[in-house]
């Protein structure tokens, strides 16, 4: 299995503040079936050359105690690129952002609180890179959790969703966790990843049982093997057509109740 989405490295950003935790983050990763995390350090202020360099070295430092520590889980490089206004424009060079630095996929943050004006630009000129964004934890986000056809149609311009496994257990609220499950049964979630910062954050292993009751024991198992395995090695995969989502209406008598409470 392969996790996408990790913050390993020792004092790069909200992860781990040393390197103990970092080796036994991954200790726990590889006994619960990962042989290769991606990590994904947060790169906030646009394309740092500064800011990559500092994390591929530390990437480097990390894979060579892993191995002098009998840790046998490959370590491979990425990051998640908070978006910005001026990121993938035009004279930018994306490849020593994405993911396994193969210029294929990319993971993109978004504010917690709501979906950028310039969002549809910045995609449109990654698309034109031959890049496809992966919007990470969109479960997460205010306005997909108020409109969920928010992301649908980011889904139907040929953008992919990673979920984070504490989102599917709740971890993060019941509101998160049940955004989780309307984008599990609509078709708009494509991989699950760990995006774990602690020793305590779970594995994809931890989510499992209630990925397979949310969406069967096939899918999940394509999510979890074959669809990020595939962006490791930057290629495409056969995806599930998104389903749009419908607010459940209310009844009469549900308006009437709510009526003669605010009374």
């Amino acid at each position: 299995m392969v996790d996408i989405h990790s913050h390993i490295l020792p004092n790069i950003d909200d992860g781990p503040s040393n390197i103990t935790d970092s080796l036994v983050m991954l200790a726990n990763s590889y006994a619960s079936g990962i042989d290769t995390v991606i990590s994904t350090p947060h790169l906030i202020d646009g394309l740092s050359e500064n800011r990559i360099n500092e994390c591929d070295e530390a990437l480097i430092e990390l894979r060579n105690i892993t191995e002098k520590n009998g840790i046998a889980i490959q370590l491979k490089s990425g990051f998640e690129c908070y978006i910005t206004p001026d990121f993938a424009k035009e004279d930018a060079d994306l490849c020593g952002v994405t993911i396994n630095k193969n210029g294929r996929h990319i993971l993109i943050e978004f504010p917690m609180k709501g979906i950028p004006p310039y969002t549809d630009e910045v995609f449109s000129n990654l698309k034109t890179k031959g890049i496809t964004p992966i919007i990470a934890h969109p479960e997460r986000n205010y306005a997909i959790m108020e409109d969920p056809n928010i992301l649908y149609n980011f889904i139907s311009q040929g953008c992919l969703a990673q979920i984070n496994a504490g989102s599917i257990l709740g971890r993060y609220g019941k509101q998160i966790k049940e955004t989780s499950k309307i984008l599990l049964t609509h078709n708009m979630i494509h991989l699950i990843a760990s995006d774990m910062h602690s020793v305590s954050s779970p594995t994809i292993r931890h989510a499992m049982p209630d990925l397979i009751s949310i969406i069967g024991h096939e899918e999940a198992l394509d999510m979890i093997n074959d669809n990020s395995f595939y962006i490791l090695l930057g290629r495409n995969f056969k995806k599930k057509i998104p389903i749009p989502y419908e607010s459940p209406k209310r009844n009469i008598g549900d308006l009437f109740r709510a009526k003669r409470k605010k009374g």
